[in-house]
């Protein structure tokens, strides 16, 4: 029988519990917490019970074997005013129908065919760069991968409309993470300056995909994008998606598809700057196999150090650091009583500085680590960037792909030099970013 006891862990303030700590510092909360407590630990956030599940046998139950037990968490629902009933946060049969009707746009050989467009963007960027140029490592991949992911999603080419939507989705994402953080939520439909803000943002996004869908269902032919994909997709049944369902989707699909990716270039720029023998044996790697020409999917099999690059980076700076699970049910976790409303966080942060599974320095960046088969020795939750279980990221393939080309087209033409008095921070909100930006300066190869 479960013990109805909980498991150890910090006790926090009367009222808040852990919540400041949360809020202060959360990825030292939450390796604090593992590090001190064990693989099961347990805190408030005011009235919530939390637990913090770090060994990768709890987290594959949770994910896998439980998987139908649980919902997202409370501060995935917090969301919802944007992505709606998108692939993040719906539940049940819907988000079974929604993701079978996504799939096919994310198989292997449609994955592959936006390639060029991942190429000719990126070249595109190039051209304007120039050696000694001062950059924000992170605002140009940001806005890279951000030009990828609306030709590839919506079609779209127009530098004023991608502006206008990506600062209203940061706008609106912002002001929905400040409402994560309140211990007293203040409901939405009341008219306080910042919920009459989010709601602009909101509507301002909704205006501009609904155009995009328009244009969609006007085509008489179907385009190449993936919401012409999504637009004639087909249930069993022959239904397809509302006009609503498709707002969702893409605008959960930009989310995954394009924040992960650039955070992952950014993290993996600012490592490889900081390491100067990992990024030689990346270079000497490209002039081997590409000798200066474009990379193409048929290129990565030979591109082993580079897939090692960007898992290890991955590893140490995860994009996406936190997983949240809500129990429907009273449940069985570690020996311990889940009992129905518990919110499991799973982290990311903590499982991939696991010295049981990364050796006795698991912080450093070694990209090696990775070419020995360290993945298949390891279990299989100590290292999970796009998550587990049924709900794993549906567009890893589109990430991991999209990765390699960047780093590599990007690489073969310049390196980055951080600036001496650069100050790199973290701000983990729904992904990891840097507080600061990447401040460095072009080098050409």
């Amino acid at each position: 029988m479960p013990s109805n006891a909980l498991p150890p862990g910090p006790k926090g303030t009367f009222l808040g519990g852990s919540l400041r700590a949360f809020n202060e510092q959360r990825l030292d909360f939450f390796l604090r917490v593992a590090r001190e407590y064990g693989d099961i630990a347990s805190f408030r956030f005011g009235p919530r019970r939390m637990f913090l599940v770090s060994h990768p046998d709890l987290i594959e139950q949770v994910l896998v074997t439980d998987a139908k037990h649980y919902i997202k968490h409370f501060g995935a629902r917090a969301y919802k005013p944007v992505l709606g009933n998108g692939l993040v946060t719906s539940e049940g049969d819907f988000w079974l129908r929604q993701r079978r009707l996504a799939q096919p746009a994310f198989l292997k050989n449609r994955v592959a065919s936006y390639a060029p467009v991942m190429g000719d963007l990126t070249r595109a960027m190039l051209a304007k760069w120039r050696p000694g140029q001062a950059v924000n490592v992170h605002e140009e991949f940001s806005t890279l991968t951000s030009a990828i992911a609306l030709k590839t999603l919506f079609g779209l080419d127009d530098p004023g409309d991608r502006h206008a939507f990506v600062e209203s989705l940061r706008l609106a994402f912002d002001l929905l993470g400040e409402r994560f953080r309140d211990l007293v939520k203040v409901p939405l439909w009341l008219p306080t300056r910042r919920n009459r803000r989010t709601k602009r943002a909101i509507a301002e996004l909704y205006r501009v995909v609904d155009g995009f869908i328009a244009q969609g269902r006007g085509r008489s032919e179907p385009g190449d994008d993936l919401l012409s994909r999504l637009v004639s997709a087909r249930d069993d049944d022959g239904s397809r998606m509302t006009d609503t369902q498709l707002r969702e989707e893409a605008m959960t699909l930009y989310l995954a598809g394009h924040e992960t990716t650039a955070l992952t270039l950014t993290w993996g720029w600012y490592l490889l700057a900081t390491h100067p023998a990992a990024e030689a044996r990346l270079a000497e790697e490209w002039v081997r196999v590409l000798a200066g020409r474009a990379p193409t999917p048929d290129d990565l099999p030979n591109l082993p150090y580079t897939d090692a690059v960007i898992t290890e980076a991955m590893r140490v700076y995860p994009p996406v650091y936190l997983i949240g699970r809500e129990a429907t049910c009273d449940l069985e976790l570690g020996g311990y009583r889940v009992r129905k409303g518990t919110t499991i966080f799973m982290c990311q942060w903590v499982s991939h500085r696991d010295p049981r599974h990364f050796g006795p320095d698991p912080e450093a960046f070694r990209p090696e680590r990775w070419l020995d088969g360290l993945a298949k020795r390891i279990p299989k939750y100590a290292y999970y960037p796009f998550g587990g279980g049924p709900r794993v990221c549906i567009g890893n393939t589109f990430a991991l792909m999209e990765a390699a080309i960047l780093l590599a087209t990007v690489g073969q033409r310049y390196r980055f030099t951080l600036d001496p008095g650069a100050v790199v921070d973290f701000s983990p909100g729904i992904t990891l970013l840097p507080t600061y930006g990447i401040p460095a300066t072009l080098a050409p190869r």
